[in-house]
């Protein structure tokens, strides 16, 4: 029995969660494989028996390339799907919607989990000697306890998998068609103009050195560097992947961000390089 840990994660947090995941679901009955969708076509994702489908949440959901690359998937054909993300505060209805649209594709739902992390919204505009960022450093990042909570879930039932209970008998049961509940739709929409004021905001500041990292670790692509200066286009999902890995620190969301906390993941070494394809 194999399982896929699929997922995106834009500062480090999902990342880390995901083979956070995979180390505790070690001693499971299964064969435990770790991909970023950055380097995984969609329809090339064969071979396994069961999917966990990981992100971030951006206003109550994934993020909406995300939500595309779920409609890109092969069909499920009756495997298991465990959805699990990652919040700085609410994941509203985010792990039911996206359970919702794997089993529009044929997967079967199984449950999932929502696992509380630093907000790198909120971080990047904090001072870098505040008690938040010295909270956000110094968490026991060895005791994550949603996370061994889905993890306790995850391996008891493929235990129960491997002993030949079938896959369709534990599938969670969902609405046919989930949505968001109002108060979620409400908070959706201030997250959204907030992130549209945001990112109307993003640019890189005279520090810019224009050594084109930002534009290699864009998960769409929408940085470019011109006459050695990081220009930005109108696709931003405000990952801040950019703003956090920038070297020199110059990336900015107007004055809020200048010499502020810049996140590098749980441990401090997050690369994200390491999920993006080489000649990306």
């Amino acid at each position: 029995m194999r399982l896929l840990f699929l997922y995106f994660s834009g500062t480090g947090n999902t990342d880390y969660v995901a083979h956070y995941l995979a180390r505790r679901l070690e001693p499971a009955p299964a064969e435990l494989e770790l991909r970023s969708i950055e380097w995984q076509p969609p329809g090339d994702v064969l071979g396994f028996n069961l999917l966990a489908f990981g992100f971030p949440v951006y206003a109550g959901d994934s993020p909406g390339f995300v939500q595309s690359y779920l409609e890109k998937l092969p069909p499920g054909a009756g495997r298991g799907a465990f959805v699990f993300c990652t919040k700085g505060a609410y994941a509203a209805s985010a792990v039911r919607l996206n359970l919702q649209r794997l089993a529009m594709r044929g997967y079967v739902p199984l449950g999932g989990g929502d696992v509380i992390m630093p907000g790198t919204d909120g971080l990047s505009m904090i001072s870098k000697d505040s008690w938040l960022a010295r909270k956000a450093m110094h968490k026991d990042y060895d005791q994550l306890q949603d996370a061994d909570h889905l993890a306790e879930q995850m391996g008891s039932l493929l235990s129960e998998l491997a002993e030949g209970c079938p896959v369709g008998t534990r599938q969670m049961p969902l609405s046919a068609r989930s949505k968001m509940a109002p108060s979620d739709r409400l908070w959706a929409l201030l997250y959204k103009a907030t992130e549209n004021w945001a990112r109307s905001r993003l640019h890189a500041d005279a520090q810019c050195e224009g050594c084109g990292l930002c534009a290699r670790i864009c998960p769409v692509g929408n940085v470019a560097v011109r006459d050695g200066h990081a220009q930005f286009g109108d696709r931003c999902v405000l990952c801040l992947r950019c703003l956090h890995a920038c070297p020199q620190e110059a990336i900015q969301i107007g004055r809020l961000t200048a010499g502020k906390f810049r996140w590098k993941g749980p441990r401090g070494n997050f690369h994200p390089l390491r999920l993006r394809p080489a000649n990306s």
